[in-house]
């Protein structure tokens, strides 16, 4: 029998069967070691997303939002406003974008759901002590030293080589204290 499976294939194919069963299926497979969709190290990959967009809020928003299911594509484009301070030096894009993540995972969907609320708001708390313990500010302006909101603020953090020196710490800080309050 030429096409059968000799006592020893057939025990490789039932081991891969059950570890590929244990592992969730071939999908639980692919997730285990990240994808882009879903990243197994979040702070790195909304790092490198930032230097690759130069968007803070975009970087992180994207990140987590497909494990909350949105796609990535409109989590760039709800987030795309945020970024610098939403434009104006106000909360880091990294903030701004880490507290829609707490949203997502926690807010409330029904009018009535006080729990929901309370349980956003203490993770976003928690999340600015952390962010504040880390770099003092949790505004662009504060965080980079210049006023943000102005043409020439925007461009003297540009000279400085903020946007790639500082900027991807601040948005990995935000990508690891939101994997320690989503846990």
């Amino acid at each position: 029998m030429e096409n059968s499976l000799n006592r020893r294939d057939l025990l490789k194919l039932t081991l891969a069967t059950g570890v590929t069963l244990a592992a969730g299926g071939i999908a639980g497979i692919a997730r285990a070691g990240g994808t882009e969709n879903d990243p197994s190290n979040k702070p790195e990959h909304a790092a490198d997303r930032f230097l690759k967009s130069m968007n803070c809020s975009q970087a992180i928003l994207e990140t987590y939002a497909p494990s909350l299911g949105m796609p990535v594509e409109q989590a760039r484009r709800v987030a795309a406003a945020f970024a610098g301070g939403m434009g104006r030096g106000s909360e880091c894009g990294a903030v701004t974008g880490a507290f829609m993540v707490i949203g997502m995972k926690c807010g409330k969907t029904v009018d009535n759901d006080s729990h929901a609320d309370d349980e956003t708001f203490t993770r976003v708390a928690e999340f600015v002590r952390e962010f504040e313990a880390r770099h003092k500010h949790i505004g662009c302006s504060g965080l980079l030293g210049t006023d943000m909101g102005t043409p020439e603020g925007v461009k003297k953090a540009a000279d400085a080589g903020y946007f790639t020196s500082r900027c991807p710490g601040y948005v990995k800080t935000a990508a690891e204290i939101l994997d320690k309050l989503l846990a």
